[in-house]
């Protein structure tokens, strides 16, 4: 794939929606249009039937598995005429079950190697698995984006807190999920609720804390926020062209081209094994002399990945000997 010239194009709005319990963050999702929900939490159950949002439902999923929820998101690519908006209502429970299951699978290999359950603990290869597995999420929310398709994912909210004289004090707040996911998103909003002294009524608020769509400063802080927040914007870049793009096969794609590249690397490395020996089998000074060549080459040890291209010149070099 090359580069383009800009041009108008289909380009849906990726949002994060966190913060505090009961502070409308499911209502604001459930204002947008043509909506593809995954409800993680039996949330939206509540909501469903009433006149006021069940007409914007394109359809409910109600799971909390990431690998269903992978299967959702597919469909929701796949189908951007049905959804114009993707609700994952929370990513928190879908990013925690991950979490879950890492540990359960470290439990799992105690039990068959005869260890202590109770000492386990996710190992660095759990780890990666679960970050592997949230940046593939990471690539479908980027495909729904690029089809048109408005991404919402709701998360809760993790309380950042600073000691001062030996006490815990709160400074602010930051999304419930891995570090810098508020990244992946165009528009992060605060969502949190303040009682009205004068009524003793919650009014309910968001804070806008990202937003590269220019359309409200950071720091604007918005009453009972809904769709008409984003309605304009959404509707104007909803109009182009559909691109063609594979975010969410990018994980796969970048796997199967470092395989090729182990393949290839392991079948220089072998040619090379048979070369060298061959060479300092005839001649046993010839060891020394591919040594240099090798140091010349930046090339300290032949199984290295990174150095595929040199080592290919040091095996030219080695055919070349006499």
């Amino acid at each position: 794939m090359g580069f383009r010239k800009p041009e108008e194009r289909k380009q849906g709005l990726k949002i994060l929606a966190y913060g505090e319990n009961n502070a409308g963050k499911s209502l604001f999702a459930l204002s947008f249009p043509s909506n593809g929900i995954i409800d993680s939490e039996s949330k939206i159950g509540v909501y469903e039937n009433d006149p006021e949002y069940k007409d914007n439902i394109a359809g409910i999923a109600d799971t909390s598995d990431y690998f269903e929820t992978l299967n959702l998101a597919e469909d929701v690519v796949s189908n951007p005429d049905t959804y114009k908006t993707f609700t994952i209502d929370s990513y928190t429970n879908i990013y925690n079950g991950m979490q879950v299951a890492a540990m359960e699978n470290e439990e799992n290999r105690a039990r068959k190697k005869g260890g202590n359950v109770d000492d386990a603990t996710v190992s660095q290869r759990g780890w990666g698995k679960v970050k592997l597995n949230t940046i593939r999420f990471d690539g479908y929310i980027a495909q729904a984006s690029a089809k048109g398709i408005t991404v919402i994912a709701v998360a809760h909210k993790d309380d950042i807190n600073k000691e001062v004289n030996g006490k815990q004090v709160k400074i602010g707040e930051k999304p419930s999920l891995r570090k810098n996911a508020e990244h992946t998103f165009d528009v992060v909003l605060r969502f949190f609720k303040e009682k009205d002294i004068a009524t003793n009524e919650y009014k309910f608020y968001v804070e806008v804390e990202k937003d590269t769509t220019k359309t409200h400063k950071i720091g604007t802080k918005i009453e009972n926020a809904t769709y008409e927040l984003f309605k304009d914007y959404i509707e104007k870049n909803n109009k182009g062209k559909t691109l063609e793009t594979k975010y969410d096969k990018q994980v796969e794609s970048n796997i199967n081209s470092m395989e090729q590249e182990q393949e290839s690397h392991d079948q220089v490395v072998a040619e090379f094994k048979t070369l060298f020996a061959e060479a300092t089998k005839k001649d046993s000074s010839n060891k020394e002399v591919i040594a240099n060549v090798m140091k010349e080459k930046g090339v300290v040890k032949y199984t290295d990945p990174t150095k595929t291209t040199e080592l290919k010149e040091v095996i030219e070099f080695i055919k070349g000997l006499a």
